[in-house]
């Protein structure tokens, strides 16, 4: 109300100072000063309610002009007024700058991991605890169709549910001893699971583009039924006992060929010594009683001939030989030996 007042006086103050003419120009000077700090207020309010204003819609756009896509991420765009989702594009690493009524959907292109853990049947029936690793990426050339036709959550939409169907599948068709007993082959088909992708129609038929690429699938744990663990731990079981039994068997039998060897050696050592004539033993003997007389160690020779026939001899050199002994006559039909 204090800014109006000079508005509702100024007429009658006019009036009455019209004889005083420097007066009356102070007084329009100061209700022009007074009109213009008025104005020059309202256009500073209206400034800075302005300003916040911009600020607050800069603070509230900010984060839907300048999209930030992290390293190992790719996004793809919705256009409100241009068609929807862009699936001939992908926005890169980096600042993205876009128009606030589009969007930006970002998805971690790198190589990610999870871990399922789920019960499959037997061809028998028999329940099996199943724990498999997956490794996957999205494909970059088909992000945007992966954001058109499944979504963020294209794991539990569209991954879990084939790697389980492809495990089932796999597991169904064996039985339970030959699941454990052939883990390659069992590991070589499961690695062998179908592409997840887009149909597409071609000039002459239909083609798949994956949407996802599985690197690898892998067996982490199987869990088997108390019954058939305990039969797998029965047949191992007998067959280390086949084993020991086979290598007593041959252990035994190489034994046996020893023995034969020996007692084969025995019988020829028998044969050839019931073949020599006694006396040419007792010459053999010695000759090898005078090679023996030749070391220079050698001290006393003492010879028995059997039937009480005995060589003495000295071999000291110190002391020369001593005199022999007669020896007894030879027996007839043998050579005597030669003097020395």
């Amino acid at each position: 109300m204090s800014d109006q007042e000079p508005q509702t006086q100024e007429p009658l103050e006019l009036a009455d100072s019209t004889s005083e003419g420097p007066q009356v120009l102070e007084r329009a000077t100061a209700i022009a000063r007074h009109r213009f700090r008025v104005w020059l207020r309202n256009v500073q309010f209206s400034a800075y309610a302005t300003l916040v204003f911009v600020l607050l819609a800069l603070g509230f756009l900010w984060p839907r002009i300048f999209i930030v896509v992290p390293s190992g991420s790719h996004a793809v765009m919705y256009r409100f007024f241009a068609g929807g989702t862009v699936t001939n594009r992908v926005w890169g690493e980096g600042v993205n700058v876009i128009p606030p009524w589009d969007s930006l959907t970002i998805y971690e292109t790198r190589l990610q991991q999870e871990t399922l853990k789920f019960d499959v049947l037997s061809e028998e029936g028999l329940d099996l605890g199943v724990e498999v690793s997956i490794r996957y990426r999205p494909n970059k050339e088909m992000l945007g169709f992966l954001h058109q036709d499944i979504g963020t959550d294209y794991f539990k939409r569209l991954i879990k549910p084939e790697v389980e169907a492809h495990v089932r599948r796999t597991f169904g068709n064996r039985p339970a001893y030959e699941i454990y007993a052939s883990s390659r082959d069992v590991l070589q088909e499961l690695g062998q699971i179908p592409v997840l992708g887009r149909l597409e129609e071609s000039d002459d038929d239909l083609s798949s583009r994956p949407y996802v690429i599985i690197q690898e699938l892998k067996l982490v744990d199987i869990e088997l039924p108390a019954i058939v663990e305990s039969a797998i731990a029965d047949k191992y079981k007998q067959e280390q006992l086949m084993l020991e039994y086979r290598y007593k068997l041959e252990r035994e039998e190489k034994e046996a060929e020893r023995k034969r060897t020996e007692a084969a050696g025995i019988r020829d050592y028998n044969i050839i010594a019931s073949k020599l004539n006694p006396d040419v033993l007792r010459w053999r003997s010695i000759e090898a009683t005078l090679e023996l007389a030749k070391a220079p160690s050698s001290k006393v020779v003492v010879l028995g001939g059997g039937q009480g026939a005995q060589l003495l001899m000295n071999v000291e050199p110190s002391m020369g030989a001593a005199p022999a002994a007669p020896a007894a006559p030879a027996p007839p039909g043998t050579a005597a030996p030669p003097k020395p």
